[in-house]
């Protein structure tokens, strides 16, 4: 159809340019529409506006010029639109929850907002049932994969990302991450095999019991930015799971023998790195499962699956 050609010509020539400049004669241009005809439409589609759009594009490759190369922040604030470091540093901060040259220096996740492609999609309903197909960052996500291996573990098959029938998997002792190729059905990770080790069990160990839930890519967002901004203690985020808030170590040792209320604690930059992870898909939500105290946190988004295992803190 030629006005999604047009849309996507114009979504390219911006990706083509946002360390350039982005001219609205060139936007109206290729999408043989006015100025504010082509605002309106994007903005209903996406439910953000363009600009915040360029902007978001922008910061998430900002973000991965910092940790990839070695240009100087100030000469990648320039590049893309910032006109000085202390704006660039506010802009970054309020978006990724770190600054820009704690990003350097860490190495940290950070939030990765990926370029728009319009489609037609075509959902086919059989028997009641909604097949639909959707495309997962893979590149993002296999990444993300990389940093979780425990390369220095003596079992050789933790030291790097398996593959068994399609189905990639890691685990590094505290978490694990898997990703299913199409067309597996939800759940069966019975090919997730890392050397004799099948992690089917640990991801399946829910029951009737089980805290189950959904929350949105927003909330996993916004939760993001709450762990970059805690003063946690020792690396380490205490969450109340029904609110997925972070809590002080008092309220979690008032809170943990009270059947109803559902606290735990996790290795900080572990966390983040399971939510990044599992962000990487494009479904709208993300569900979890919590058994109760001391168990994994399991996390599941399309074809994307991660558990994170508690610490235990001595009170």
């Amino acid at each position: 159809m030629d006005w999604l050609k047009r849309m996507n010509s114009v979504l390219d020539y911006i990706e083509d340019n946002l360390d350039g400049e982005i001219k609205e004669s060139k936007i109206t241009t290729l999408s043989a529409s006015s100025k504010g005809m082509f605002h309106r439409i994007f903005a209903v589609i996406t439910d953000m506006t363009l600009s915040e759009y360029i902007r978001k594009r922008k910061l998430t490759q900002a973000a991965a010029d910092i940790q990839n190369t070695d240009e100087k922040i100030i000469d990648i604030a320039v590049k893309y639109g910032y006109t000085s470091a202390n704006a660039f540093s506010t802009a970054f901060k309020n978006f990724h929850g770190i600054t820009p040259s704690y990003a350097r220096m860490t190495g940290l996740g950070v939030q990765s907002f990926q370029r728009f492609t319009f489609a037609l999609t075509i959902s086919v309903n059989q028997g009641g049932n909604n097949m639909q197909y959707r495309n997962i960052d893979i590149e993002n996500a296999e990444n993300i994969l990389g940093k979780m291996l425990n390369k220095e573990h003596s079992f050789e098959w933790l030291r790097e990302i398996a593959e068994h029938n399609g189905v990639k998997s890691v685990c590094d002792g505290s978490r694990a991450a898997v990703i299913l190729p199409k067309g597996v059905a939800d759940w069966d990770l019975s090919d997730a095999i890392l050397g004799e080790f099948n992690l089917n069990k640990s991801f399946n160990y829910r029951n009737d019991n089980s805290f189950n839930f959904k929350i949105s890519r927003k909330q996993a967002n916004d939760f993001i930015t709450q762990l970059n901004t805690s003063n946690a203690d020792n690396n380490v985020a205490c969450i109340n799971i029904n609110t997925m808030k972070i809590i002080t170590t008092d309220t979690m040792a008032e809170l943990k023998n009270k059947p109803d209320e559902r606290v735990i604690s996790f290795n900080l930059e572990y966390l983040k790195e399971a939510l990044n992870f599992i962000l990487c898909s494009d479904d709208e939500n993300i569900e979890v499962c919590y058994n109760g105290i001391h168990e994994a946190l399991i996390m599941k988004s399309s074809r994307l699956y991660v558990l994170v295992l508690p610490v235990r803190i001595v009170y």
